[in-house]
């Protein structure tokens, strides 16, 4: 009998994750759909169950209680993730998925940035295009990808890209090259909200150092964003003005087509300002107690588009660990880790 005990007692507990699997462009229960469950282990996430919704869009897996579970249901070949925390509830839950088409018409590109650096050897480039999508359905289309663009040819095999799904995590995915003249598709579905897109590349200095390219995406703002000790110079530029804190240049690319002219070398982490020996933080001047710095780019007669401008600064900021992480991340050879 207690050898009998002991083996109840030895097997890990089970908790029911149950739920219903809702397609928001429908606003039905979505059948037929496969929901995947992993969990965080010991070795990293582990495969532990999986359902597929009935008629109802009902779905049920037995799991390991009290461990961090990522639900994820794959539709139309686009994965949807949710989280699920130790503790939290695990009956009832709804599993949000969106009909996928290769074409939309609601995507809006609302930011494009390039960001330029040199140590004096290498050109450093890394850009963030963000889509905002306003529908209730996912822009997916495997053939020809999602986010298009170009990359000069000295740049060669150090083209890289990373996708960041609403709410989700950075992804990494290997740009695909398009048929020559530089240009390449990233293979993301763009789910409704915010998905946005890094692109990183390093090539070699020369002089003179143009970086050309073109702006494959539909009509939308494009900024060029330079730290201080780099200048540029070219046909299509206006000059934002200065971001105070870092110093760094903005600038407006016009037209779809580009070629700047760069000299000089500088690095945007290197702009920041040093802190404080007494480790407190700078005081704040009278123009940044006034709202956010970044408006102070803004030429005569522009609005304060306050969340553009916190978007930016943020972004450029999130550029900089971008290149970092860009440069030093090392490649996924998991092979088993879930989608986005």
């Amino acid at each position: 009998m207690k050898s009998v005990l002991f083996f109840l007692t030895a097997l890990p507990l089970l908790a029911a994750i149950d739920g219903t699997v809702v397609n928001k462009t429908t606003g039905q229960p979505q059948p037929g759909v496969t929901v995947s469950l992993t969990k965080l282990g010991q070795n990293g996430m582990e495969p532990a169950g999986s359902a597929k919704s009935g008629a109802d869009g009902k779905f049920s897996i037995e799991a390991p209680a009290g461990s961090v579970h990522l639900l994820q249901a794959t539709y139309q070949g686009v994965a949807y993730n949710m989280q699920l925390q130790p503790n939290a509830p695990t009956t009832g839950l709804q599993v949000q998925v969106f009909d996928a088409l290769p074409k939309l018409s609601a995507i809006d590109m609302s930011q494009h940035m390039i960001l330029v650096e040199s140590d004096g050897k290498e050109l450093v480039v890394n850009e963030t295009v963000i889509f905002q999508n306003d529908s209730q359905t996912t822009w997916y289309d495997p053939k020809a990808g999602t986010l298009h663009f170009t990359a000069p040819p000295e740049a060669g095999k150090d083209v890289k890209a990373r996708v960041i799904a609403p709410g989700g995590m950075p992804v990494e995915r290997d740009p695909k090259p398009m048929g020559g003249k530089g240009e390449y598709a990233v293979d993301f579905p763009v789910k409704p909200g915010e998905t946005r897109f890094d692109i990183s590349y390093k090539m070699p200095i020369k002089e003179p150092m143009v970086l050309s390219g073109r702006i494959l995406h539909d009509p939308g703002p494009v900024r060029l964003i330079v730290p201080k000790g780099i200048t540029v110079e070219g046909d299509g530029l206006a000059s934002l003005g200065n971001e105070p804190r870092s110093g760094a240049a903005i600038f407006d690319v016009k037209g779809n087509t580009y070629a700047v002219k760069i000299s000089g070398a500088g690095t945007l982490r290197s702009s920041e300002p040093e802190p404080q020996a007494s480790g407190t933080a700078p005081e704040a001047t009278a123009q940044e107690e006034d709202g956010p710095r970044i408006q102070q780019i803004m030429p005569p007669g522009y609005e304060r588009e306050w969340k553009w401008a916190l978007g930016l600064i943020l972004a450029i900021l999130a550029l900089s660990f971008a290149a970092q992480y860009m440069k030093s991340a090392p490649a996924d050879s998991s092979g088993g880790k879930p989608k986005a």
